[in-house]
């Protein structure tokens, strides 16, 4: 009987001492950690060599054994070549991603001064609020433009979170009196947001694609939880007029899941600065 899965002759092996190979079935043939896919077919279906397999004769698997050495030496450099350039790229993401974290705290700090409670108790404490928040969204969409040099969603997010804040800000200092105005503008703004928040999620995920994606795929799932939200919203105010008491209903829950969503994308985008990190270590 072989003393591997595919019957090769490993003293002869040419790519052993390459590879620094210990042998098929304590190397690339080892359970649970191996990377031959030869070794894997015989351990799925209950072989200990290929020889007693009844399809050998015309498996393409077993045909192209010869070939698996090399095939595990590029698998090897191409993983090599995304560490290095995830190496180089980490410093610069993580930089970023972390002060697009961090203006979560000014950002909030402005949407507490522009509430209508605070506002109506201290009306002077409005326009700092509505500064500082075009200012927060400046400089989000600026980082943002930043990292469209890594990912090009990016780019079209940042264009987008400077436009929508202009915008607000617009709407909130020139146009207080106009309310037909506020409220085509309000709804532009409010596409514009989601067409934003679309790209930067849609960003971070192509970003992680290659270093972490399990983060990346959350990100996706995210935006899909996000929008789903948004309609809800939509859906109760045309409720408002025909069921009330189901407006309020579809309002309160999209409201909380509003809020989860926020707060996942924060976990999120410290979990994203992170993964980067990681690769500078």
């Amino acid at each position: 009987m072989s003393e591997n899965y595919c019957g090769k002759d490993c003293a002869a092996c040419t790519y052993k001492e390459q590879l620094g190979c210990p042998g098929c079935a304590a190397g690339p043939g080892k359970r649970f950690r191996g990377t031959c896919d030869l070794a894997k077919c015989c351990q799925e279906k209950g072989h200990r060599t290929c020889e007693t397999c009844q399809i050998i004769s015309h498996c393409g698997v077993y045909r192209g054994r010869e070939r698996i050495p090399e095939n595990r030496i590029k698998r090897r450099e191409a993983e090599q070549a995304r560490l290095e350039a995830l190496a180089q790229r980490a410093p610069g993401l993580y930089k970023w991603l972390s002060i697009l974290f961090w203006l979560v705290i000014p950002s909030a700090l402005a949407g507490i001064l522009t509430t209508d409670v605070l506002v109506q108790a201290i009306p002077a404490l409005q326009l700092p609020g509505q500064i500082l928040s075009f200012l927060c969204n400046l400089a989000y969409g600026g980082i943002l433009l930043r990292l469209s040099r890594e990912e090009g969603r990016y780019g079209t997010a940042g264009v987008v979170f400077i436009i929508s804040g202009a915008l607000s800000l617009l709407t909130d200092m020139l146009l207080g009196g106009h309310r037909g105005w506020v409220l085509v503008i309000s709804i532009v703004t409010a596409i514009l947001s989601m067409w934003g928040e679309y790209n930067e999620f849609m960003g971070h995920a192509g970003t992680l694609a290659d270093a972490d994606g399990e983060l990346s795929e959350k990100w996706e799932k995210l935006w899909k939880w996000n929008i789903g939200i948004t309609l809800s919203m939509l859906v109760s105010t045309i409720l408002a007029g025909l069921a009330p008491l189901l407006m309020l209903l579809v309002l309160l829950a999209a409201s909380i899941g509003m809020m989860v969503v926020d707060i996942l994308k924060l976990v999120y985008l410290y979990r994203t600065a992170g993964a980067f990190r990681a690769y500078m270590e």
